[in-house]
Order: C-alpha cells, then structure tokens, then sequence
C-alpha cells in the first residue's frame, strides 16, 4: 500500500509515515480515538502548520496527545478562570473540529493552542443543553415525563385502566371524572359493569 501524504504529496509505503518513535505515537493516538474524531483531528493539525515549514512530526503527536487528554475530560471549560463545564463527548469535539476547518480562511494560522477550540465544542455543548431542556420542558407540557410501568401480562384494558388510577393517584384526574373515564375503558374493550 503506497498512500499520498496530504501536505507535501510525497508517496511511499505505509511503513515509511510511521518509522520514526513520533509518527508511531502519532498513529497510536489517532487509533485510540473514534474514527470521526480521528479523522478530524488530522484535519485539526494542519491548523499547527507553520507559514514557512511543515509541522514537525513531534509537534503533531503533541497536538494530539493534547486534544486527547481535552476529550478524555468528558466535560469543557471556555474559560479556566470561571470554571464553568459543559458535558462534551467525543462527537462534539469532532464536530467542533470541523466548524473550525470550515471556517480556516476566517482563523488567525497557525493556531498555538486549543483555547478557540475548546470554546467552540463550549458552544456546541451548551446548544445540546439548551436543546435537552427545551426536549424536556415540552415533554412535561404534554405529559410524557410520566411513566407508566408496563407489565407483560398487562393487557391494553388494564393499561388504560392502571393509568387512570395514575393519573388519580398524582391528583390530575378527581376520582368521579376517574369513574367516568373507566367506564369508557371498559365500554370500549366490551366488558360491562
């Protein structure tokens, strides 16, 4: 397998990109990774990549040792200083990476640390949150966050019946509305009183 390398166009066998003990920590990392996090921290180095020079295998097996040991927080902060963490997981990160290769033209290159990345998967992070809340902010208005356990050998009547009890039982239903309701249920699957 002879593949291109993507910064200088150079073609050799596999072997060769990872004879040095860096481009061997450089792979070792990059396989430790989820794949879509993998790929887009190789899209990431090239952020590093100085005017004038190639980025230094070192460097780029630094680089990813870092973003490495960022994801594997499980959480981020935009700023140390104020302490406030967001959940981040894997996919964020890999997201956030690519929020930032499309906006490369917009970045001041080469990049000399994570700070604009981590505000980025900051951001992404805390529009799941908002996005979670919102989630469960309607399920609350149309009743989803109540649970109704189900019983395998509960059949459709004694489900419907089980959750008008419920709903009695939580004080949203009074108990002759409840009487109402029941005997519709039982109406319904052709059981008289």
């Amino acid at each position: 397998m002879h593949p291109t390398c993507p910064s200088c166009g150079e073609r050799s066998h596999i072997s060769a990109f990872f004879v040095e003990d860096d481009g061997k920590r450089l792979a070792a990392c990059l396989a430790e990774m989820e794949p879509a996090l993998g790929r887009a921290v190789i899209g990431y180095l090239g952020l590093f990549k100085p005017v004038k020079t190639q980025l230094r295998l070192a460097r780029a097996a630094k680089i990813a040792q870092e973003v490495a040991e960022l994801v594997a927080q499980g959480s981020v902060c935009k700023d140390e200083r104020n302490g406030v963490r967001r959940k981040a997981t894997p996919a964020m990160w890999a997201a956030a990476i690519e929020t930032m290769l499309v906006q490369r033209n917009s970045l001041v290159l080469p990049l000399d640390g994570h700070g604009y990345l981590r505000s980025v998967v900051f951001t992404v992070s805390d529009k799941a949150d908002a996005q979670a809340e919102r989630d469960t902010e309607k399920n609350k208005q149309q009743g989803r966050h109540v649970k109704v356990e189900k019983h395998a050998s509960e059949t459709p009547m004694q489900r419907e019946l089980n959750g008008v009890a419920h709903l009695v039982h939580l004080g949203q239903m009074s108990p002759e509305t409840a009487e109402i309701e029941r005997g519709i249920i039982l109406k319904k699957f052709g059981v008289s009183k």
